[in-house]
């Protein structure tokens, strides 16, 4: 892909993040966008079929960022137990959901379009497949017989954090929530990982 391409889509992105951040997502539309982005709508569509493409792109790019963050944990010696590395990771996911103003949103319409809910299903998959292949290595202390069912049911705690509290600003109900949720998780996973002794 040329320079340019790049440029121009990048422009299109950013200009959603923005829209996202300040603007209810039922408004957003090819042309809010194309006028957020000072380019043509025709080149919008150029690369981009419709608004919702537009919205997967972006979520794909921060479901990778995260991945990529919570690699970082998994894989960093500073961490000597399991323990410390669930509750980063649970941090780094609470903090995507508070700081970065269009995955809230974006969450919340995965809930209900079919091509952003896919997205987070692979994801999910994803973050398991890699959990399960450390488990199999007997990292983190694991034992049982099925460490990627293990991760998956893991994966699916955090999302029903995710779910309960996408299509709300941060509040008091959200801490509670989030705290129930690490506590949940970490109980969850403590059947199945150990510390080092």
């Amino acid at each position: 892909m040329q320079q340019r391409a790049r440029d121009r889509i990048d422009s299109v992105l950013a200009a959603t993040e923005r829209l996202l951040a300040t603007t209810s997502v039922d408004t957003i539309t090819t042309s809010s966008i194309a006028a957020e982005a000072d380019v043509p709508v025709s080149s919008i569509y150029r690369y981009f079929p419709n608004v919702f493409a537009i919205y997967k792109e972006l979520f794909e790019t921060l479901v990778s960022q995260i991945h990529g963050r919570i690699a970082e944990i998994l894989e960093n010696p500073r961490f000597t137990s399991w323990r410390e590395r669930h509750l980063e990771v649970m941090l780094v996911l609470r903090r995507t959901l508070n700081e970065d103003p269009a995955y809230r949103p974006l969450f919340h319409l995965m809930l209900t379009t079919r091509e952003l809910r896919i997205v987070k299903e692979d994801a999910n998959a994803q973050i398991a497949a890699y959990l399960a292949a450390r488990w199999e290595q007997g990292l983190d202390g694991f034992h049982g017989s099925a460490p990627l069912a293990v991760a998956r049911m893991a994966t699916e705690i955090f999302t029903s954090f995710e779910t309960l509290t996408s299509g709300e600003a941060q509040s008091e109900w959200t801490d509670s929530l989030f705290a129930e949720a690490t506590l949940a998780l970490e109980r969850y996973l403590s059947l199945y990982l150990e510390d080092p002794a």
